[in-house]
């Protein structure tokens, strides 16, 4: 009875290790990375913040084809839209949904906080998924700045 209960333990414990070791291979490996984003002709500038397949990148940013709704949080008005970013760079287009919601705040500024998550990219971003979170500000003059971070990782 013991030498089977043994037996039973060994094999209980050598399933525990294979599912254990199968779940690590299949985990998708996630890299953060940040994204500068202006409006003034400058584009994007892509950089890894952890190592990975992702390379550092720079191009065009653009942004199209969005709803926008107003709400009314704790008296204050804010504007939610939902911009189409798409970034063409030296390595390949990176296209992502954003969701985010727009605060004009005194001298002609707004302010700018949500969340964004890749729909599709071509040449190194093929077969990406991932998003995360970014902020911003659109200043007098019109030109906006953002910065998203997030992680990316293969589907």
């Amino acid at each position: 009875m013991r030498t089977r209960l043994t037996a039973i333990a060994a094999l209980a414990a050598l399933a525990v290790t294979l599912t254990a070791v199968a779940s690590a291979g299949s985990a998708k490996a996630k890299q953060r990375v940040a994204l500068q984003v202006t409006s003034d002709g400058r584009g994007f500038v892509l950089t890894p913040l952890t190592s990975g397949a992702v390379k550092p990148d720079t191009g065009t940013a653009t942004f199209c084809c969005w709803t926008q709704r107003t709400i009314m949080r704790h008296g204050e008005s804010i504007e939610i839209n939902n911009p189409r970013m798409t970034l063409t760079g030296k390595l390949g287009t990176l296209v992502a949904r954003n969701k985010i919601g727009w605060i004009d705040v005194p001298d002609g500024l707004s302010v700018f906080t949500g969340s964004w998550k890749v729909v599709r990219g071509t040449g190194a971003y093929a077969g990406l998924a991932g998003g995360g979170r970014g902020a911003g500000v659109t200043l007098s003059d019109g030109t906006t700045k953002a910065q998203f971070q997030g992680f990316l990782h293969s589907k």
